[in-house]
């Protein structure tokens, strides 16, 4: 009986082996079926065979938190354009900035005369006043020894006072318009604000390894320190977080072929940048500058040209992870931050050291609303308190919001009505003593001047 029990069982489990093939075949058969194009696909395919097929971004973000962060002025004046763009006008964009980056790797990386040094922008308005400031604050406040450079377009050339001053600080004026530059800019946009010139300073400066400062922004300490931090030396590129998420429906992820994520703007009043790591990015920043009848429709301005860019390319840089503070003072019973507080980009420490002070919204507010007299003091004060949030680190669960208060002043300020987490304020004074008193007996400009 043995042996007639062992046939009966394999002849079962052939049956079993024959059965789950045929299952196979079958479903080989549907997956084929199902996948192959239509007719009317076939159609399609031939018609449109000069337009590259459009990957819609993979959502890593979700709309919802990334909607309640979006920048309100920007999103009214664009978000139609983004919607009417077609995938054939995208597709056209997203070409050219690849040709672009094709050319560009058939050419050498320039060798620099310095290997670190600061760069500003200055020209139109006040810039070269506070730009002077800055570097007052930087050499006399600080001991900063960087070399440093302000660049500005042909027809914003500094007074020989300026030129002087800037002289007697160890700091060299340069013009945009040379045309031995890698480069130049000699034809300004028509628009008052020229942000089209930062990728053009950068680059054509005789550093290697770059700390970018706007005009309106001064460090609270020497950020000499900036270029041995352990997140730039494994990137070679430090940038530091805005108040703004990109809409969802921004067409910039399409043109440039990157995802939507979660995560905060870049704000590009200070950058630290090695060009010899960075170089393509650079270019690439550079080219959208340039191409900004486009590209600042899409962006607020030049600032995340550089983060996109990067990110375009697969480039690393380091995002600092503190969010964006606020330094202001109370209109009312509420908070108005006109100023914006940059940390550290270091992980290793434990409380968040100030490095930036970027008056963004100072600059545009009447500077009457800051003057004080006191026995201690008299003049303007603009700056009373520091806000910050208190959980911050990687943290996008934040609502940072523009409000216009009392008077037409612009504000900004935390709010908590989501369960996001409480906001830290604490004195401004207390917190980077001096610093004020300093920054206007050198010259600073508080708030604008009106008649």
């Amino acid at each position: 009986m043995a042996p007639h029990l062992g046939s009966s069982n394999r002849a079962k489990r052939v049956q079993f082996i024959l059965l789950l093939f045929s299952i196979f075949i079958v479903y080989c058969v549907y997956s084929i079926a199902i996948n192959f194009p239509s007719s009317k696909d076939l159609v399609h395919t031939a018609s449109t065979k000069d337009v590259p097929p459009l990957l819609p971004p993979l959502q890593t973000c979700i709309p919802s938190n990334v909607l309640r962060n979006v920048d309100p002025n920007h999103t009214n004046a664009h978000l139609e354009f983004w919607q009417h763009l077609s995938n054939q006008t995208v597709a056209t964009y997203k070409k050219r900035w690849q040709k672009f980056m094709a050319s560009v790797k058939q050419t050498s990386i320039p060798k620099w005369e310095n290997e670190r040094g600061i760069v500003l922008v200055a020209g139109n308005k006040d810039t070269f006043t506070r730009t002077l400031t800055a570097i007052e604050v930087l050499r006399n406040v600080h001991g900063c020894k960087l070399d440093i450079e302000v660049w500005h377009l042909s027809d914003e050339q500094p007074s020989e006072a300026v030129k002087e001053k800037l002289e007697m600080l160890r700091a060299k004026s340069r013009d945009l318009s040379d045309p031995q530059l890698v480069r130049p800019i000699q034809f300004r946009r028509d628009a008052e604000k020229q942000f089209q010139i930062k990728a053009a300073a950068v680059i054509n400066s005789s550093f290697k390894e770059v700390l970018y400062l706007d005009s309106d922004n001064f460090p609270a300490q020497d950020p000499t320190f900036l270029f041995d931090t352990a997140e730039y030396q494994r990137t070679g590129a430090l940038f530091w977080p805005d108040f703004w998420k990109t809409h969802v429906e921004n067409k910039i992820f399409d043109i440039m072929g990157i995802h939507c994520e979660d995560e905060w703007e870049q704000e590009s009043g200070q950058m630290v940048i090695n060009k010899e790591k960075s170089w393509l990015p650079l270019q690439l920043a550079w080219y959208m500058q340039k191409h900004y009848e486009l590209y600042f429709q899409l962006l607020n301005g030049d600032k995340d040209t550089f983060k996109y860019a990067w990110k375009a390319l697969g480039v690393p840089y380091h995002m600092t992870e503190a969010m964006v503070g606020m330094a202001g003072t109370m209109v009312g019973d509420r908070f108005c931050g006109h100023t914006m507080l940059q940390y550290s980009p270091s992980e290793e420490v434990d409380d968040d050291q100030i490095v930036f002070v970027h008056a963004n919204l100072l600059k545009i507010t009447d500077k009457m609303h800051f003057m004080t007299t006191t026995e201690e003091e008299e003049g303007e004060h603009p700056w009373d308190l520091a806000k910050r949030s208190s959980f911050s680190h990687r943290n996008t669960w934040i609502k940072p919001e523009f409000y216009i208060a009392p008077g037409g002043r612009a504000c900004m300020d935390f709010t908590h009505r989501q369960g996001e987490p409480e906001a830290v304020t604490e004195n401004f004074d207390l917190v980077l003593p001096g610093l004020q008193q300093k920054y206007f007996e050198y010259g600073g400009i508080g708030g604008e001047t009106r008649a």
